[in-house]
Formats: C-alpha cells, structure tokens, sequence
C-alpha cells in the first residue's frame, strides 16, 4: 500500500475547514455576499488543485499495471481513506459543480438575508459526499453520510419563508434519516457475523446476517439514490430548494449513493451477478415511471427532477449490463453517462434558476418567449436539454451511443429487452423535452404587441453557465479524453 494518507486528506480538510472558515468571516466581519462567494469558489478551486496529486500517481500506478491503487492510510491498521481511482473522478466532478454553483450563488442569492450560513452547509454537503466516496469503513461511510444528508436537509429547506420549502426540507428528512437508519442496522448485522466493517471483507463467509446487511444497504442508498418506488422525496425536495442546490444535488449528491450501492454490495462478497440483474429490473422502472411522470409535468422543476429519475434508470441499466453478463466496457458507458448527466443537469437547473431569477417563470407555460429576453440562458437551456435528450453531437447522445452499443454484447433475452425498453424511453423523453426547447423560442405573447426587452444576466450567473454548457459541446465532440478518465473507474470495478 502506497501511504499519501496526507495528500488524500487535504482536499477534504480544505472543504471542512473552509466551511468554518467562511462561517467565522461572515459572523465576525459582516462578510458580503459576493466575497463569500468569491471565497467559497476559492476554497472549491483549492481542493480541487489538491486532488491533482492523487490523479497523478492514480495515473502512474495505471501504467505500471496496478489494477486497484490504494493511495491512502489515515490509520497505521489500514486505509481510513482511499483514493481509488472512481473516487477520485466522482469528487472532481462534485468539487467542479460546486466550485461553479458557488459562484453563480455570488448573484442568485443576495436576495436572501440568510446567506451566511448558505456557502458552510453549501461545502459541508460536498464534504461528506467526498468522505463517503473516499472511505474504507462502513461506519466512517455512514458518518459521512449524514454529514452529507443534514447539510443537504438544510438546503432544500433554505428558503423557509415558503411552506413548500419547509415542506418538501421535512419530507426529505424523514425519508433520509429512515434510508441513514436502515444502513446503521445492516451495519451491525455485518458486524456481529464477522466481526469486520472495512471494505472488502477479509474471509467472511457468505452468511444470513451478513446477506441482510447487504439488503439494509441496498434499501437504504436505493432511497437516498431515488431508485424507484424509493423515489417519493426526490420531486419536491428538486423543485421546491434554490436551483443552485437542485444543481448539486441532481447532478453529484444522489448519484454518488448510486455509485456506492455497486461498490459496498460487492465489497460485501456478494456475487456481481445478483447485483446486475436487480439493477436492470429497477431501471426498468425508474426509465418508464421517471419518463412518464415527467410528460405530465407543467412546473420546470418537477419536470427536471422525473428527469433525473429516468436518468439514474439509465446509468442503473448500463451497470446492470456490465455486472449480470461481465461486461467492463458497459459499466465504462454507466460512469461515462454519470459524467455527462452531471454537467447538462447542472447546466439545466442553473438554466433555470436564472430564469426565475429574472422573470419570475415557474411553469413551462412562462418559459414563452425566453430567448428574447435571455438569449445566452436559451441556448444554455436548450443545450442541457437537448444533451438530456440525445440529440447529437452532444454530450448525452455519445453516452446513451456507447450504452446502446455495450447492450448488444451479451446477446441475451433479457439484454434485447431492456434495450427496447431503453430506446422506447428515449423517444418517450423527446415529448417533454423537444417542447420545453420549442418554449424557449416561441414569440412571446405582449398585450401591446411590443416584443418584452432584453435583461443583461449577471456575469456571477453567466459564467459558470457559459463554462458547463461549453462542457456538454466539447464532451459530445470529442468524448476520447473524458472516456479516458471513467475506464479508470470502470476497471476499478471490474477488479473487485
């Protein structure tokens, strides 16, 4: 084991540190809002600056042939910390949408007197999602875990002026902390039969307690992941908290549960095959429930957060390929969608947010017209849904071209299904997705006739919206250099 226990803990300290940090600056000096944005976009580059090593020497183990780098050890006894090289990818991703949310927050949320508290639990939400990915420990993940889960509780809930919000805070609290407490008991019945809790189990036989366990982990990141019919929370905790947050929590938050369900299930001992098959018969229903509550959507939002839901199908139905019938290359094509979901869904709610933020609109009705007004946000709005959807050359497209491709490979019954399944759900998608663009760019109705006149977005605002949708071109164009990154992960999973 190579000891960068140090150079692995940095960029989680620098989150957690910088989270009390920005806290103290805005009690003691009355900080802005605008300096505390700028200084938490600072405190997102700085963690991300301190991942680089670890990319380099992942980097550099890869090409000396070692399959699994462990590049951490907190404790003497073993790795408390590890920078696998999945983890690493998927932190990256979190530190860059949050670096870019934190910045665009320097706008969206000076309106709100409670900003000081915003940028803390913004970073402490990245902060345990970093922890949970990066641990070894089963109850180091749980920790983490609710880190992750109470900071995000509080952001949903952030604007608490409004019942909706405290509404939509609560219901994902209860849902949460039932999901958080259903994996503490799975964690001490692997406890009590072997006597272990890091990952992966050492010599365990297979046994009762340790396979209920593996279903309380199951349930418990199937909630927190919003896997279908565990997905009840997810629509009003995305549409009722500030567009920022929907941002970080659609594109990295749920989708790093996502990633850990595979990674404890297997690292538990449980066959890969089992896990594949539950995987692809659970897309099955997050892809047609997610598609199908999403056309009977008319608020923005809600409509965005069926579409994550069918998005996770997606990713599930690709990894479930690649675990059933051992097929690295399809659980390459899961993580690469990850990616590209994260930058256009992103993309998508901060699209949004502006929107609201300037005029007001809600529905899909009210988006009429919105390329009169906000050009740059109609055609970062029609890029995100438009990648959401497939369209070529965007990034979506080459995702859902490299999942449709990989499906073909068992040459099983169940394969050809769920590709069927998977082509009819995207074409299912275009019903909402093809009209919520044609909204953009519909005239707008005026009573007088005049066309309404053109509103200047903050550059706090455009800029990280300029950046992610400049991503969902450049990935689709040319997806070599980004398939590069997430074959890291895929071997990572091949391997255990």
């Amino acid at each position: 084991m190579t000891n960068g226990g140090v150079w692995v803990a940095l960029p989680l300290v620098c989150l957690t540190g910088g989270a009390f940090a920005l806290y103290l600056v805005a009690r003691l000096f009355r900080a802005s809002n605008t300096l505390l944005s700028t200084l938490a976009t600072v405190v997102f580059g700085a963690a991300l600056v301190l991942l680089l090593p670890l990319f380099a020497r992942s980097r550099a183990a890869a090409l000396h042939g070692t399959a699994l780098p462990v590049l951490a050890s907190i404790t003497p006894a073993g790795a408390f910390l590890r920078a696998d090289p999945g983890a690493l990818v998927l932190v990256a991703i979190a530190l860059g949408i949050g670096g870019s949310t934190a910045l665009y927050s320097g706008r969206y949320i000076a309106i709100d007197p409670r900003y000081a508290t915003y940028y803390p639990l913004l970073l402490l939400m990245v902060a345990g999602m970093m922890g949970m990915v990066m641990t070894t420990d089963l109850f180091n993940f749980y920790m983490f875990c609710e880190l992750m889960s109470i900071a995000a509780y509080v952001l949903v809930a952030f604007r608490r002026h409004t019942d909706t919000a405290i509404e939509a805070g609560f219901k994902y609290l209860i849902m949460g902390s039932v999901g958080t407490i259903i994996m503490l008991m799975g964690i001490a019945f692997i406890y009590r039969e072997t006597g272990q809790l890091t990952l992966p189990l050492s010599g365990a036989e297979l046994g009762p307690w340790q396979r209920a366990g593996s279903a309380c982990f199951v349930v418990g990141l199937g909630l927190k992941s919003a896997i279908v019919p565990l997905h009840t929370w997810l629509p009003d905790a995305y549409g009722r908290a500030p567009s920022s947050i929907s941002a970080v929590l659609a594109s990295v938050i749920s989708k790093s549960t996502l990633y850990m369900l595979p990674r404890i299930y297997l690292g538990l001992g449980m066959p890969a095959h089992d896990l594949g098959l539950m995987l692809i018969w659970l897309a099955f229903l997050n892809m047609t429930l997610g598609n199908a509550l999403a056309l009977m959507q008319t608020n923005t939002k809600r409509l965005l957060a069926y579409s994550s839901i069918a998005q996770t199908g997606y990713i599930m139905f690709s990894l479930g390929i690649g675990l059933r019938y051992d097929v690295p290359d399809a659980i390459q094509a899961a993580f690469f969608l990850l990616l590209t979901h994260a930058v256009m869904k992103a993309t998508a709610f901060l699209s949004k947010g502006v929107c609201h933020f300037y005029l007001g609109t809600t529905t899909v009705e009210e988006l009429r017209g919105t390329a009169v007004q906000l050009p740059l946000v109609a055609v970062t709005f029609s890029l995100a849904l438009g990648g959401l959807a497939g369209v070529p050359p965007l990034a979506g497209f080459v995702s859902k071209w490299f999942i449709l491709a990989q499906a073909l490979h068992p040459a099983e019954p169940l394969a050809y299904v769920g590709l069927i399944i998977f082509l009819l759900n995207s074409l299912l998608a275009l019903g909402y997705y093809l009209p919520l663009i044609a909204r953009l760019f519909t005239a707008p109705q005026s009573g007088d006739g005049r066309p309404p006149a053109r509103v200047a977005v903050s550059p706090w605002m455009a800029a990280p919206l300029i950046v992610t949708a400049a991503l969902i071109i450049a990935i689709g164009v040319s997806p070599g250099l980004w398939l590069t990154g997430v074959n890291w992960m895929a071997v990572f999973w091949q391997d255990m």
